[in-house]
């Protein structure tokens, strides 16, 4: 039996640190989105301040290159990843997962 893919997601980002963490998901939209983001960057979550009990929910900073390296708070639901680097490696998935 495999991993859900959140848990992979976790360790993956656990694993790399302060490096750079880049994952593209699938938007409700149906469009493709990708983001980047430090790990380690934790400043103070925008918001009503209430802890997501969802653990495929994963709240991020994001680098945003064009505006100066300036940072915004995202998220994104592991079920919508498809792509997943950090450190050198890449974990691909076929589509969205089904909730």
């Amino acid at each position: 039996m495999t991993k859900p893919r959140h848990e992979v997601i976790q360790e993956i980002i656990e694993k790399a640190g302060s490096t750079f963490v880049s994952v593209d998901f699938i938007k409700k939209d149906g469009t493709e989105r990708q983001i980047t983001f430090n790990p380690k960057d934790w400043n103070e979550i925008k918001g009503t301040g209430k802890p997501c009990g969802d653990p495929n929910i994963f709240r991020i900073r994001e680098v945003n290159n064009k505006d100066e390296g300036k940072t915004t708070w995202r998220s994104f639901d592991a079920r919508r990843a498809v792509k997943v680097r950090a450190n050198g490696s890449e974990v691909c998935w076929d589509g969205v997962e089904e909730s």
